[in-house]
C-alpha cells in the first residue's frame, strides 16, 4: 500500500495529481483543513490536506493509462478551429515543420507556438497595480464585480491597505453594491459626484496603498460620457494605471470597435471578464490577436475573489483544457 498526502487548494487539484500520480485505482483515506509555514503564520489562508492510498500494483498500469489518456485529450485541431485565416497559416506552418499531421498538437507545444506568434507584451508585460487603478469599459462587463475580486486579492492575500471609489452615480445600485463589496472587506469606500471631488476623495483615502477606482458604465457610441469619464480622471493629479475591462461574449466587430474607441481614455492593459458565459475559446484567441495592449487578468464567475486569474500562458491554457471540449465548445457538466 502507497500512501500520500496532497496540500492543495481544493479536492479538483487532488484528485488530478491523485489521478496522474498514483492512477485511477487511489482512494481518499481522509481530509482537513491546515495552515502551511511556521507555527506563528496564524492568520495564513488555510489549505487542504487530503491523504490517498493505493495499491502499488496498481500504479504502473494507471500511470500508463492516465498518460495516454491525457496525450488524446491534447491531440486535437480547437486551436486551429478557432484561429484567424492568418494563424492558421502560422499554424499549419507549425505543424508541418515539427511533423504533426492534423493539427496534433501536445498542450506544451500548443502553448509553444503562441508564444511564438503572439505579441509577447500581451502575456509577459503586464501593467502591474499601481497605487491608483481605474477601471473603464461598457455598461453590463462586470467592473464593480472585477474591481471586488482585484480588492479581495490584495487585502487578504497581499496584505495591503485598499480603498475604493466610485463615480458611476448614474446606474441605480451602482453604488450600493460597491458600497457593501467594502462593508464585507472592511476598507474605506468614497463617492465622487464630480471631477472636482475625484482629487478630494482619492486625498481623503492617502493612506491606502491601492485604491481602486470604478467609473460608470457606458456605450461606445455615448461620446458625451466618456469625455466625462476622461475629466474625472485628467482632475487626478497622481499617475495611474487604467484597466480596460471586455466581456468575451462581446461580438467580433464590437470587441474591435471599443479597443478602438476607449483609447480615448488611455487604457493601460486589459481585463477580460465572462468566460463562463461562453460556449466556445474564439473570441479568446481573437482578443489575443487583435489587442496591441497587455491581459492582465480573466474573470469566469461571480466568486469574489476565486473567480479571477493572472493572464498568464499556463493559467490561460489550463483553464480552457479544463472547461472546454477539444472542438473548443464548452462541457457539459453531468
Amino acid at each position: 500500500m502507497i500512501i500520500k498526502k496532497y496540500i492543495v487548494s481544493d479536492m479538483k487539484e487532488a484528485l488530478v495529481r491523485a489521478k496522474y500520480e498514483l492512477g485511477g485505482e487511489a482512494v481518499i483515506v481522509s481530509q482537513r483543513m491546515v495552515r502551511t509555514g511556521e507555527w506563528y503564520h496564524f492568520f495564513k489562508k488555510k489549505e487542504l490536506e487530503v491523504t490517498v492510498a493505493v495499491e502499488e500494483t496498481h500504479i504502473t498500469k494507471n500511470n500508463k493509462e492516465f498518460k495516454e489518456e491525457k496525450v488524446r485529450e491534447d491531440d486535437d485541431s480547437s486551436l486551429y478551429q478557432c484561429s484567424s485565416d492568418s494563424l492558421k497559416e502560422r499554424l499549419e506552418g507549425y505543424c508541418k515543420l515539427h511533423g504533426k499531421k492534423d493539427y496534433n498538437l501536445t498542450l506544451e507545444e500548443k502553448k509553444d507556438f503562441l508564444k511564438i506568434v503572439l505579441n509577447e507584451s500581451l502575456i509577459d508585460k503586464k501593467r502591474e497595480l499601481s497605487r491608483i487603478n481605474v477601471l473603464v469599459g461598457p455598461t453590463g462587463v462586470g467592473k464593480t464585480t472585477t474591481i471586488a475580486k482585484i480588492a479581495a486579492r490584495e487585502y487578504l492575500m497581499n496584505k495591503k491597505k485598499v480603498g475604493l471609489i466610485t463615480m458611476d452615480t448614474y446606474r441605480i445600485g451602482a453604488i450600493e453594491q460597491l458600497k457593501t463589496y467594502a462593508n464585507i472587506l472592511d476598507v474605506p469606500f468614497e463617492v465622487a459626484n464630480t471631477p472636482t471631488e475625484m482629487d478630494k476623495k482619492i486625498n481623503e483615502l492617502n493612506d491606502c496603498d491601492i485604491i481602486l477606482v470604478d467609473t460608470l458604465g457606458t456605450s461606445f457610441k455615448d461620446i458625451n460620457k466618456l469625455n466625462e469619464i476622461k475629466r474625472y480622471l485628467s482632475s487626478i493629479d497622481e499617475k495611474i494605471n487604467t484597466y480596460l475591462v471586455l466581456s468575451v461574449s462581446t461580438d467580433k466587430d464590437t470587441m474591435v470597435t471599443i479597443l478602438e474607441k476607449y483609447r480615448e481614455l488611455k487604457y493601460d492593459a486589459i481585463i477580460i471578464t465572462k468566460l463562463d458565459e461562453v460556449s466556445n475559446i474564439s473570441n479568446l484567441w481573437f482578443i489575443l490577436e487583435n489587442s496591441k495592449y497587455p491581459l492582465q487578468y480573466f474573470c469566469h464567475g461571480q466568486d469574489v475573489p476565486d473567480d479571477m486569474q493572472v493572464a498568464t500562458l499556463d493559467n490561460i491554457f489550463d483553464y480552457c483544457e479544463e472547461n472546454f471540449n477539444n472542438d473548443g465548445s464548452s462541457k457539459q457538466i453531468t
